[in-house]
């Protein structure tokens, strides 16, 4: 019965997750906690997040209920392109994925996007509408 709550909660909270970007997100991964009292679920290990837009590969990631947002780490976090007509591509130390499609990729940041390379230590990035800056 727990295990079934938890899977509910999970589910629940990605559809949520899910509402706010217009698309559906899955997530994979070897292992998950959840954290009550934190109000967030843990990945961890061989992490892949796939949406409409996206994919990101990470060693861990956290999906923060309260802030509406994944943060997945790794040496490095890598991303790309999932639609033919928006082709990009870029790695990181950290990647934050926020409801509203906005990306965040810091430290050691790196993107290509349209045969043009950034490198920074924050790149800011909608993959919906290809608009991007750099800090």
């Amino acid at each position: 019965m727990i295990k079934l709550f938890f899977v509910f909660l999970i589910f629940f909270s990605f559809s949520i997750f899910s509402k706010d970007l217009n698309e559906h997100v899955k997530i994979k991964s070897d292992s998950i906690e959840f954290y009550k009292e934190y109000n967030q679920i843990n990945f961890k290990h061989n992490v892949k997040i796939k949406s409409d837009f996206i994919s990101i590969e990470a060693s861990s990631a956290i999906y923060d209920n309260s802030e509406n947002s994944i943060s997945l780490t790794g040496t490095p976090t890598t991303i790309t392109s999932n639609k033919d007509n928006n082709d990009f591509s870029g790695t990181a130390n950290k990647i934050i994925f926020y409801t509203n499609e906005k990306v965040h990729l810091i430290g050691n940041a790196k993107m290509i996007y349209q045969n043009l390379t950034i490198s920074s230590e924050l790149i800011i990035f909608n993959p919906m509408t290809g608009k991007f800056s750099s800090e």
